[in-house]
């Protein structure tokens, strides 16, 4: 797959849904460091910290060098939902997440992965196939968390990481991610989170409309004393966010018991 700049290795729909129509071009990509960089400034927000992204060969880089989460991260300061206190276990659990996602898309041999216990890590989404640590890899995460999604919607099964990742590259120009509540600690944590990004770019031969599509979780994260990832189990409906980019549904018929200020998804339960 090419990238039009190491900005958007995955995610190279349009900036706008107005303008171009191309991915991000390293015009567009500037103007939004420097956003990035007044928006540090002017509110002491701390960006998002990717953990073992240095001292990596050029030849370990899925995309020949070290990825830049310029945009992704600047959407992510502008438009989250919560703002936990710096050292808080929520953005403990935030930077371990964005990490685990940057060395599964980036980085070649999977031996060099630091965020997950090489011997014990194993991740499912929604009680599906449990994937182990070798076999998550391969597939890649897309596959990996989609793999419940009935064929019909998305076929994990028949669908390859490369294939995963394009199937996907053009919809957004980014796609951050949340931590939305915390509800237990070490080993095992359990918490919410949001997803969310303008689908600016296309999806199976649907054009997007710059929809605001959100996509809210459960999870449980098992870590060693390391904080390395072990056991991991993810749940939310990908159903809903597929038909959105399908066009089947719109964004406001998506989540409607799911309001963007986050809480517990049961919460709303009746006994």
């Amino acid at each position: 797959m090419e990238a039009p700049s190491l900005a958007q290795t995955h995610m190279q729909g349009p900036l706008d849904v107005a303008g171009s129509g191309k991915p991000l071009t390293r015009e567009e990509l500037e103007e939004v460091k420097v956003k990035l960089a007044a928006l540090v400034e002017e509110t002491g927000a701390k960006e998002p910290i990717r953990m073992f992204m240095d001292e990596v060969e050029d030849s370990n880089w899925r995309f020949g060098g070290k990825p830049d989460y310029s945009l992704t991260n600047y959407k992510f300061l502008s438009q989250r939902t919560r703002q936990h206190p710096e050292g808080s276990l929520e953005v403990t659990v935030e930077n371990l997440v964005k990490t685990w996602e940057m060395e599964r898309s980036h980085k070649l041999d999977p031996k060099t992965h630091q965020s997950v216990d090489q011997e014990k890590f194993r991740i499912s989404a929604n009680g599906g196939k449990v994937f182990e640590n070798v076999e998550a890899n391969e597939v890649g995460n897309y596959n990996v968390l989609l793999n419940s999604c009935p064929a019909n919607l998305y076929n994990a099964a028949e669908t390859t990481w490369e294939q995963s990742h394009d199937k996907f590259h053009e919809a957004f120009a980014a796609f951050p991610w949340e931590v939305l509540d915390v509800y237990s600690p070490p080993p095992k944590v359990a918490f919410t989170w949001r997803h969310w990004g303008e689908f600016t770019g296309t999806y199976d031969g649907n054009e997007g409309k710059g929809e605001y599509v959100e996509m809210f979780g459960f999870a449980t994260a098992t870590v060693n004393d390391k904080l390395q990832l072990c056991d991991v189990e993810v749940f939310y409906n990908p159903e809903e966010f597929i038909n959105v980019l399908r066009g089947a549904k719109t964004t406001s018929e998506v989540n409607a018991a799911w309001k963007t200020g986050g809480g517990c998804p049961f919460s709303s339960a009746k006994a």
